[in-house]
């Protein structure tokens, strides 16, 4: 789980049978799951442009520019990422 939290619990006894060997119902992992504790998690996102430095960078720029003075426009784009789930 740990190395791929996106995995559903389907998935998730496919990788035990076929690793380990282990047949358990879907049932039993998500009584399991739960006592862990693992339910619902929430799968980060973010963007792949972000960066860091670039942003101090324009921060260190025009950070004293009132905001109000700032138009911003967004671009639409296709992002591959957008298709996954967001609960691991």
């Amino acid at each position: 789980i740990s190395a791929n939290p996106c995995l559903y619990l389907d998935e998730l006894q496919l990788q035990l049978s076929e690793n380990r060997h282990i047949d358990v119902s879907i049932a039993t992992l998500s009584r399991a799951v739960r006592q862990m504790a693992l339910t619902r998690k929430q799968v980060a996102k973010t963007a792949l442009e972000r960066n860091e430095l670039l942003r101090a960078t324009w921060q260190a720029e025009y950070g004293d520019i009132p905001a109000e003075y700032f138009i911003w426009l967004d671009e639409s784009s296709v992002d591959d990422k957008t298709n996954q789930r967001d609960d691991g």
